[in-house]
């Protein structure tokens, strides 16, 4: 997981006019009395100005009207352009069928966990359902309940709607209320100061990261791993494999600059070396947290630091 700068996005669908966009469909799902004679500004104001005269689309009727209405498709290009081909959750580049914009905040229902079958909110937060900010891109993978094919006795994993809180620092927001109030347990990729509650090790294993300041820190990088399905197999191959090439190009670098006579030849290690780990580091890069991990790593091995040092990594 990479930190998101929803800013950037912020700015591109400023030409596509998405504030109208958003303001045109909660028009639909919150039906006010036309007799009150105040325009429209944004849920929350409707909310409080007009909270005696509306009369919203009943919970079947709204999960219909997002399933005829899936409008935040239309953010697919920018998102992508922006952060690459890739799943925001785990990384892993996304096939063209297999994109999925994600409601953070599930707009139809919202479960604490799978095995009890709590519910916070039987209705979903509806009103975010077209709010960009509530939006991540996401493969099935990370978004969608199932187990892994690879693994024997695999429990079901992904996401779904499910949106577990830590309810004994925060508490469930009401429909008529901001979200403030929550504390969710799954990480967020839009928040930089949960992306590095997740580490990874050489075979490709995504842990909780040791330097989290709490218990609940860890709790909520436990929660999210099993949740965006981040221990499959397959993500965990294809993780180890970039943490091998990363790794065999540091360690060519520091062998040929310690030990050849050749400047030729260590040129060409180094050129390599700042080359691929300045690929995989890239943030559009697959897996580009493991590629970072993987440097630092090495970064702390007497001798690295020096060699990556020199090359400005």
């Amino acid at each position: 997981m990479r930190f998101i700068n929803l800013n950037k996005i912020k700015i591109k669908i400023k030409h596509i006019k998405w504030q109208d966009v958003n303001k045109r469909h909660l028009e639909d799902l919150i039906k006010t009395d036309p007799k009150s004679g105040e325009g429209y500004i944004s849920w929350l104001d409707i909310m409080k100005k007009h909270n005696k005269n509306i009369k919203g689309l009943s919970k079947e009727e709204r999960s219909k009207y997002f399933t005829n209405n899936p409008d935040w498709n239309i953010l697919q290009k920018i998102m992508i352009e922006e952060f690459g081909y890739k799943c925001w959750y785990s990384e892993a580049p996304i096939g063209n069928g297999e994109f999925e914009i994600d409601h953070f905040r599930p707009k139809n229902r919202a479960k604490q966990d799978d095995k009890s079958k709590t519910v916070n909110k039987s209705n979903g937060y509806w009103w975010l359902a077209y709010d960009f900010e509530n939006y991540r891109l996401s493969g099935a993978l990370s978004n969608k309940r199932r187990r892994d094919k690879l693994r024997e006795n695999a429990e079901t994993e992904g996401k779904g709607d499910i949106f577990p809180l830590d309810l004994d620092n925060g508490k469930i927001a009401n429909d008529e209320g901001s979200t403030f109030c929550e504390k969710p347990l799954l990480l967020d990729p839009i928040i930089s100061s949960d992306v590095g509650l997740l580490t990874f090790d050489e075979g490709g294993s995504v842990l909780p990261n040791p330097l989290a300041i709490d218990e609940i820190d860890k709790e909520r990088a436990e929660v999210s791993i099993k949740l965006y399905h981040l221990d499959s197999d397959q993500l965990e191959t294809a993780r180890c494999q970039v943490w091998t090439i990363c790794s065999k190009v540091i360690e060519d670098a520091y062998v040929y600059f310690t030990e050849s006579d050749s400047k030729e030849a260590k040129k060409l290690a180094l050129a390599t070396c700042a080359e691929t780990i300045t690929e995989k580091t890239n943030p559009k890069s697959d897996f580009s947290a493991v590629a970072k991990v993987c440097v630092n790593t090495y970064r702390k091995q007497d001798g690295y630091s020096d060699i990556l040092d020199l090359l400005g990594l």
